[in-house]
């Protein structure tokens, strides 16, 4: 047999020097995305590396057996990915349960964290609407983790893929039809990607059926060349010399380009192909010349340092980031200078004494592969486990006063006792909570049951319509079906404000909304009884920060008075009415909810001594009486209009109750009155709870 295919002893120092481009290229997008606005394609020049570099580990694994075979890849696979990505992962746990409080979407996050552990974090991030380019993604600790699950996955098929391939060496067709076979499956997987970037944007990025494509070039790149004979080498073939010469200088034109120029709306295609083709072009195969002036740049000492390290730099990185984001802030020099040295000190200090360690463990060496892989396999399950119980006890672990005084900052379905006044905090009645889906969006119900002590019953019920704004109100709802033995149902569907008043529903929200609005009202008037109430609920008012940012406030006031707000405004009047028609006509009382402060900063992530400077806080959690009754002028006057010769239409106002100086803050002392810019605390329901309970009652008892 003429055929030589190269050990995996052959190390080449310029993929190395590649690798560092790769982390080094994605590190600074996460860093600052305008320095590199392509950046992270370098996570599919890792894709192309991984399969080459794989490959070549496995052409001198035992044959002659599969289970041999795969026993060995995956002792070498665990060893290499399993001990640094558990320490990461308990650290990044550890770390964000002592600085970063809970928030909407730390359910979300904790998954994802306790996913990858079995390499499977992709799953979870590609079920969030939200893409790796939305805001949110940057708050997520594990966010990074999705690259590990796609290759962790492709690992799972690639023994199959390449044990014939390697089994068949001695058989040129056979082996041309396993890598035929790779191919085709290569090409399916190019073809779904094509498809679901625009059908299924999430899933189109972290899903491995829609990334196989990019690890595959690697492992074709090695078969194609590894196929050849010496006598069939490239430099003697008939391949001619300027192609090969000129390859490695398109690739690296190639990546330089897609590093400024990838459109992230039209990734994974087509924007990765470019990078793909461009790693494999500089890579060059099993027989490239290591001579030539790009691949001796790229094995450079340096770059080859940081190449060695850049596992530990990719898992370690993006956690320092984040906890950056969340707590100091990153939007300086300073802080991002800091954050890239911390990275790499910890990432140095990984590898060297865990990454290096571990492989060269002597005891680990002397086991079986199979024994090697039961050890290590119990040490992600241990790991797993101790990552779930760092985050049962965030509470107790937490240095936020958020987390440390919980019961006042988070919403739940329930109101502590300790913060109601003496006089609202009775229960009367056991309440069951129950969730249905309608249209797309959720219904809520709080149902008494067993109230003997209920002094005067009302007959009515309540319903309530809007977004997140409708849910803020949850612990006042189950209380007042606790105290006065009536019926909530709370329809609501995300980022869907019911009879908005500044625009139509239709603008920016989606048929989905808009479905949902008029399956809601429509069920509220069939099910409509004497002394029913309806409450609307929404953020009717420009917002100054998200969770995420603080908003520029001169930009937010000049879009809230601009002439297309006026016009959609207008609009909205009529659609309000018609929306409201068939709720009015069936007797129910309509009960707006008038806009409540909103502050130029998330009060959560402002409320501690570590992230009080953070730039998301500037614009501080104080706002003025004038400024906030200027602010919601043109909505209060959307409402009379819309209320104007209606006796069964009420306004709510809690501007007074939470704001009753010249100056409001979102703080009442040291208690929190909102959680974010906008959304109530649990403190801030227990506040407005008495004056919400006799509007109700006033408004159920008129005219019995």
């Amino acid at each position: 047999m003429n055929d030589r295919l190269p050990a995996a002893t052959d190390y080449r120092a310029d993929i190395d020097g590649l690798r560092a481009v790769a982390v080094l290229s994605v590190m600074l997008y996460h860093l600052n995305a305008h320095w590199l606005p392509g950046g992270f394609v370098g996570v599919d020049i890792f894709f192309v590396i991984s399969g080459f570099v794989v490959s070549a580990s496995l052409t001198h694994a035992p044959s002659d057996r599969f289970h041999r075979f795969v026993a060995f890849f995956y002792a070498r696979r665990l060893l290499r990915i399993g001990p640094a990505l558990v320490l990461v992962l308990l650290t990044s746990v550890l770390a964000a349960s002592l600085f970063i409080p809970r928030a909407w979407l730390s359910e979300f996050n904790e998954r994802t964290a306790l996913y990858a552990f079995f390499g499977l974090s992709n799953w979870v991030l590609q079920t969030n609407a939200d893409t790796y380019f939305a805001p949110r993604a940057e708050f997520n600790p594990y966010t990074h983790t999705w690259s590990l699950g796609v290759e962790e996955q492709f690992y799972l098929a690639f023994p199959f893929l390449f044990f014939a391939w390697v089994k068949l060496r001695d058989n040129k067709r056979g082996r041309v039809a396993a890598t035929a076979a790779l191919a085709l499956l290569g090409t399916a997987s190019l073809a779904a990607c094509v498809w679901a970037t625009k059908q299924m944007p999430a899933a189109a990025f972290y899903g491995i059926a829609f990334r196989f494509w990019e690890l595959a070039v690697g492992v074709l790149l090695f078969q194609l060349t590894a196929n050849r004979s010496e006598a069939e080498a490239p430099h003697r073939g008939n391949v001619p010399q300027w192609l090969l010469g000129a390859a490695p200088w398109l690739g690296a034109t190639v990546i330089a380009a897609s590093f400024a120029l990838v459109d992230a709306t039209a990734f994974p295609w087509f924007w990765a192909l470019p990078p793909v083709l461009a790693a494999a072009a500089i890579i060059g195969g099993c027989n490239a010349n290591v001579e030539h002036p790009v691949r001796r740049l790229l094995a450079h000492p340096m770059a080859v340092w940081i190449g060695k390290r850049s596992y530990s730099l990719y898992l370690w990185h993006w956690p320092v980031f984040v906890l950056l984001r969340w707590t100091t802030g990153l939007d300086d020099f300073a802080t991002r200078a800091a954050a890239l040295l911390l990275s790499f000190v910890l990432a140095t200090l990984a590898y060297r004494w865990v990454e290096l360690p571990v492989r060269q463990h002597r005891g680990l060496a002397r086991l079986s592969p199979a024994m090697r892989i039961g050890v290590l396999l119990a040490m992600i399950v241990l790991g797993w486990g101790a990552a779930r119980l760092i985050l049962t006890q965030q509470r107790h672990l937490s240095l936020s006063t958020v987390a440390r005084n919980a019961d006042e900052w988070y919403v739940t379905s329930r109101m502590p006792a300790q913060l109601m006044p003496p006089e609202t905090s009775t229960r009367r009645c056991e309440v069951g909570v129950r969730y249905r889906a309608l249209a797309g969006g959720q219904v809520i119900s709080f149902e008494p049951a067993r109230c003997p002590n209920v002094p005067k019953p009302l007959n009515g019920k309540l319903s309530v319509i809007g977004d997140s704004h409708a849910t803020a109100y949850l612990p006042l709802f189950d209380q007042l079906s606790a105290e006065l033995g009536i019926k909530v149902n709370v329809y609501t569907y995300p980022g869907c404000a019911f009879v908005d008043l500044r625009m139509p529903m239709n603008i920016g929200r989606g048929p989905g909304c808009v479905a949902f609005a008029r399956e809601a009202a429509a069920e509220v008037a069939r099910d409509a009884s004497p002394s029913d109430v309806l409450f609307l609920a929404s953020l009717r008012q420009p917002r100054f920060a998200d969770q995420w940012a603080a908003f520029d406030q001169s930009e937010v006031l000049a879009v809230a008075q601009s002439d297309t707000l006026r016009q959609w405004s207008r609009e909205a009047r009529d659609e309000a009415t018609k929306l409201l028609h068939p709720v009015l006509a069936a007797g129910v009382k309509v009960l707006f909810d008038a806009p409540k402060p909103v502050f130029l900063s998330p009060t959560f992530r402002c409320a501690d001594w570590f992230n009080r400077g953070n730039p998301v806080c500037r614009g501080g959690l104080q706002q003025t009486h004038s400024s906030l009754e200027n602010l919601r002028a043109p909505v209060m006057d959307s409402i009379s209009a819309v209320a104007s010769g209606n006796p069964a239409i009420a306004v709510w106002d809690s501007l007074p109750l939470l704001c009753p100086e010249a100056t409001c803050s979102a703080l009442h002392g040291q208690h929190p009155l909102f959680f974010d810019g906008d959304h109530l605390s649990a403190y801030g329901n227990a506040r407005l709870y008495p004056a919400f309970r006799s509007t109700v009652t006033a408004l159920m008892t008129t005219g019995r």
